[in-house]
């Protein structure tokens, strides 16, 4: 009978480089269907686990995937919240905490959702399905500027102008309803050779507005480097250069013990240094795993371990 659980993106290297030690508590922040959740259940049976995840339905697949496992709190909240929602639950420190980043194999394949241009649905994307901002608000009532700005930044593909002109040209007609009513438009005016690629980024852009996760991102990391015990490790694993970026210069920050500019005759900034860098360049997956798991090319892992 074929597994109907997908594997994550590298994921024995991210349970390994957690460090798990007996007793722990340890912080899966994308939940997602609980792939990760399972791992580490099967490499301590003693260790806490707070399992985040702002999607209701990934919340409960991770439920029903990891039901045997006693020794998991869940949180249907988004790992911006994370510092509060252990508070709420006692905890001050962990030793430590996961971030991948990608989106699930749960929610693409979910009905209704809109993330994936594949499947002609409503334009929502939203992750938490109790959020006001949908992608067809985002097409169809963002000003002009704004809408630029997300396809501009959020994508980085080079046909977000021509992509942006028609959108709004068609939206003054009438209002772009489901993702292959989008599709159709982003497919009038790029060539056939990068439509794959492009729809997938604009598709991205979207998304990332839709649920503010560059944002949230920055925001849960610096919460992660104040719960961290000493010696506690963070893991990301992200899967487009915006994220990585935003992982990589956090890293970098953390990791350095002075930000004076370079000709100061001394040290005024009280900067302390946190995190101690493991992985000097970010680890890829194997030409193995990507031959099994395509979507799984772009991903990067990164981390880092509590000075």
């Amino acid at each position: 009978m074929k597994n109907r659980f997908h594997q994550p993106v590298m994921l024995d290297k991210s349970i390994e480089l957690l460090n798990i030690k007996p007793g722990g508590i340890y912080v899966d922040a994308t939940a997602g269907g609980g792939g990760h959740l399972n791992k580490l259940c099967n490499e301590q049976s003693d260790i806490k686990i707070f399992a985040m995840d702002r999607d209701e339905e990934a919340i409960n697949a991770a439920k029903k995937r990891c039901k045997h496992f006693d020794n998991i709190t869940y949180i249907n909240k988004n790992f911006s919240y994370l510092t509060s929602a252990l508070a709420l639950n006692r905890i001050t420190k962990i030793d430590g905490i996961l971030f991948d980043l990608g989106m699930s194999t749960h929610q693409l394949q979910s009905n209704g959702r809109g993330f994936s241009y594949k499947k002609n649905e409503k334009l929502d994307m939203r992750m938490n399905q109790n959020s006001h901002l949908t992608a067809f608000k985002v097409v169809n009532y963002y000003k002009s500027d704004m809408l630029a700005k997300v396809l501009k930044e959020y994508s980085e593909d080079r046909a977000w102008k021509r992509i942006w002109k028609k959108i709004l040209a068609a939206r003054e007609e009438k209002e772009i309803k489901t993702t292959h009513d989008l599709k159709k438009l982003i497919e009038s005016v790029i060539s056939t050779k990068n439509k794959n690629k492009t729809l997938s980024r604009i598709f991205q852009a979207l998304r990332i507005e839709v649920n503010q996760e560059l944002d949230n991102l920055k925001k849960a990391l610096e919460e992660s480097i104040e719960v961290l015990d000493t010696k506690g490790r963070i893991v990301v694993i992200s899967y487009h250069s915006l994220e990585d970026r935003i992982v990589k210069n956090f890293f970098v920050y953390q990791n350095k013990e002075c930000v004076c500019p370079p000709k100061a005759p001394f040290c005024i900034c009280d900067k302390e240094k946190k995190l101690e860098i493991i992985t000097k360049k970010p680890l890829r997956p194997s030409e193995e795993e990507i031959a099994q798991n395509p979507a799984s090319r772009s991903a990067k892992l990164r981390a880092g371990e509590r000075y």
